[in-house]
């Protein structure tokens, strides 16, 4: 596998956490195209796994947004994006999220990846690994009825930095291209651009932070 490859394998590895964690511990802002990440027990995470119980669901001018009670506290998770798939996620369920720790004005949320409506039963679980006070890295793999019916997987903004290291034969791609292939990729290069996983190698032409 090329270097390279392993290296943005490495960013995706997501930490399973509290939500106390998250607001507790020191969020780092980087300048340029280093992500953003926490500092927490000598870790720096820039993707999260958590799970918890959905408390309230809105749909604001332009992000829509979860907040989300782990027992430990309460954060947002937020889209921003133009995506309907949170309509299957209610107040009252059971989560898991995977996603980016971010912050404005001194409020911490969740840029959420994927989220995924589980038994109520992997709630406990979660609760009794983050007991023992480790981080654990990877995915929070269940065996109960995880089936395609009820998993929600918001991965536009992946799709399209998949597109893009696909497409890139060196020298970036363009956005038109990019917005030749899929729909409401302005929004979500946006997005990208904000967060730092893509970068314009030159004006109209991006490329992925590797």
């Amino acid at each position: 596998m090329p270097e390279q490859e392993r290296q943005f394998q490495r960013r995706q590895i997501a930490y399973k956490v509290n939500i106390k964690d998250i607001l507790d511990s020191r969020y780092i802002k980087n300048e340029g195209f280093t992500p953003n990440y926490l500092e927490l027990n000598s870790h720096e995470i820039s993707r999260i796994n958590i799970v918890g119980v959905v408390i309230q669901k809105s749909d604001l001018n332009n992000y829509k947004m979860l907040v989300i009670d782990d027992g430990t506290g309460k954060i947002s998770a937020r889209v921003f994006e133009n995506n309907l798939v949170l309509d299957k996620i209610d107040a009252s369920d059971v989560v898991l999220i995977i996603g980016r720790p971010r912050e404005f004005f001194s409020e911490r949320y969740i840029l959420i990846e994927t989220i995924r409506k589980i038994d109520p039963v992997w709630a406990r679980v979660r609760k009794l690994e983050l007991e023992n006070n480790r981080i654990e890295s990877g995915n929070f793999q269940t065996k109960d009825n995880l089936s395609e019916d009820n998993v929600t997987d918001l991965s536009s903004t992946n799709k399209i930095l998949k597109l893009v290291k696909e497409l890139d034969k060196g020298d970036g791609v363009s956005i038109e291209e990019l917005s030749s292939k899929t729909k409401d990729v302005d929004k979500i290069i946006e997005v990208l651009l904000k967060e730092g996983d893509v970068f314009e190698i030159k004006p109209g032409k991006l490329k992925v932070l590797e």
